[in-house]
């Protein structure tokens, strides 16, 4: 009995700890969204997060690679996305909570696409 106490507290207590490693709440700078302008390279739907994948060119030319999640496929459908959403291509002006370190990754606030249509987390 003692065992089995002793694997469900182990299997709870690892279990939480990776939960919160996957949602680290400190990753992400959420007191600001950068507002960014680039072009979709590539569109991932799917579990746990969808991905956007965009390239931004900064003020000097250079080109930015940037990568953001949102909230998983389930919670976006509900919010009016689809899996054809975006496209490679597609201008776009992404608000993003971005990466404490400085890394070109982060969270998506919202999505404005060039005709218009808004698109929020």
């Amino acid at each position: 009995m003692k065992k089995a106490l002793l694997a469900i507290t182990l299997g709870v207590v690892l279990g939480t700890a990776a939960v919160l490693a996957h949602h680290g709440g400190n990753l992400y700078d959420t007191s600001k969204a950068l507002e960014l302008k680039g072009t979709i390279t590539k569109f991932e739907w799917g579990t746990p997060h969808n991905q956007i994948y965009f390239d931004v060119k900064t003020a000097a030319g250079e080109v930015q690679h940037w990568v953001v999640a949102t909230e998983p496929a389930g919670v976006m459908l509900e919010r009016g996305w689809t899996r054809r959403s975006l496209a490679a291509g597609d201008a776009v002006t992404a608000f993003v909570f971005a990466a404490r370190n400085g890394a070109t990754v982060g969270n998506l606030d919202r999505l404005v696409k060039s005709d218009g249509t808004e698109l929020k987390r």
